[in-house]
This record gives C-alpha cells, structure tokens and sequence, in this order.
C-alpha cells in the first residue's frame, strides 16, 4: 500500500505543477511522482478536470491554461516565438506541391510559409491575411487576395466581400494558424471575425486542413470556436508532444509533425 501523506487539495496543486511543466503526462507517471495510487491520482484528474484548469486525456492529463480574453493584435504577435514559428513555416512550405491550391488564414506564422516555399514552385494562394504581400515577392506563386474590410488590429481583411470570395474556391491545402489549441474546445480565437473566416476556408478545402502551432497555444482556450480538432488533418509544432496528448490526437485522426 502507498502512503497517501499529502492533503488532497496539495497533493492536486503538485499535480498541476507537474502537469503544466510536462505540458502532458500520464496517470502511471503522476503515480509515481507523488507516491499514490493511480486510483488517488484519477480521483484527482477528476476534480481538477471540473475546476477547468486541466483535461483529461487518454490514460492522463493535459494542462489548460486561463481563458483568452485579449484580441489578437498582429504587431504585437509578430515577434513572439519567433524561431519556432520560422521552423513550423519551413516545414509547412515543404508540404506544398506544384499546382496547388492553397488558403493562407490570419497570423503571424502563416505569412512565413510563402518565404520558405520553393521560388520555383507554381502555386496559387488565396489569402485575407496581409502579411502575404511582401512574402511572394520573387516566387513563381500567384496571389489572390480576397476582398473585404480591412481590420488594422489583425493585418487582414474581412467581412461579405471576403466570404463571397472564399465561397467560390476550392483549395487543395489550408493553413491555419491559431490563439488556442485545446483538446476539449478545439481550435479557438478571441476575434469573431478570424473564426468566421477560417471556418468558411476549411469547408472549402478539398484537401488536408494543416495546423500550425507553436507550444505555446496548447491548452489555451479563447471564447470563440473555429473548428473541433477532428477537423484537423496535420499539425506541425516545435515541441514533441507528450505520448498522452499524441494519443488523444491519433484517435481523432490527427498526424502530427514535430520540428
């Protein structure tokens, strides 16, 4: 029998602790970090699951970080994390084949994929997202960028005009980047705009649905829902992600690439 010494409510906050440092960790492993049963430790999961400051996955748990609250503000963004998103859009570039059909959604990560894309690569690319422009300068890709009202916070462009656009194309490719990844909520924004947008992009692409996403979006959760993860084909990252979590991601369909 293991001695059960801690009180409940600190024998949760360790959990937590280990938890958010791991990003993901299994139920056998929290069992032996704090020397208690994997019954005690599931009880716990539980009750921290209903508290909302973590997930349950398969055979273990997910850290959740606080809700989003803050619009996102590109220039603000464009520096944060800056050598994992270059490495995400280098691997995302290399996904992109001749004569593809691709959308680009909002961002500061997705801009990135035209700069690693092959020079010489005949591509099209439909984009709201006016990072783009200074991207394809010097590549074989077509631009096209779909109109609406321009939203100086998010560098991008919105609104009938833009849906009526995206409406009438079907790309083969979609590159999504976002503010939160949750296994619960799936992928979120704070901006009703952005999700309306890339909710219209993913319904009218006939091809994968490509995830971009540094570890830092993990376990974040914003008020408004883009997609469920199942609707994910691809997710590239910089981290390698726990096996429960990949686990959880497997079962919805979800490959997953780390840089």
């Amino acid at each position: 029998m293991r001695k059960e010494s801690l009180l409940p409510s600190e024998r949760q906050q360790r959990i937590l602790e280990h938890v958010r440092e791991g990003v993901a960790l299994r139920v056998s492993r929290l069992s032996e970090l704090l020397n208690v049963s994997e019954m005690t430790i599931r009880r716990d999961l539980d009750t921290l699951e209903g508290q909302g400051v973590l997930e349950r996955t398969h055979g273990g748990a997910v850290f959740r970080h606080e809700r989003m609250v803050d619009k996102f503000q590109y220039q603000i963004s464009l520096q944060k994390n800056l050598p994992a998103k270059q490495q995400i859009a280098q691997k995302a570039a290399a996904l992109i084949e001749a004569n593809d059909t691709v959308f680009l959604g909002e961002g500061t990560t997705t801009p990135l994929i035209l700069r690693y894309a092959d020079p010489a690569l005949p591509f099209t690319v439909f984009s709201n997202n006016l990072g783009v422009v200074p991207e394809v300068e010097g590549k074989a890709a077509e631009l096209v960028l779909v109109g609406g009202s321009y939203n100086p916070a998010t560098y991008a462009l919105a609104g009938p005009l833009a849906m009526e656009m995206i409406r009438q194309v079907y790309a083969t490719k979609i590159f999504l980047g976002v503010d939160g990844l949750s296994l619960r909520a799936g992928l979120t924004t704070p901006n009703h705009d952005m999700a309306v947008i890339e909710r219209a992009m993913i319904n009218h692409t006939r091809g994968r649905v490509i995830l971009i996403a540094d570890h830092s979006k993990f376990g974040k959760v914003a008020e408004i829902v883009i997609t469920p993860i199942k609707r994910i084909d691809v997710l590239i990252t910089d981290r390698n992600i726990p096996d429960a979590f990949q686990t959880d991601l497997k079962s919805m369909g979800v490959e997953v690439i780390v840089v």
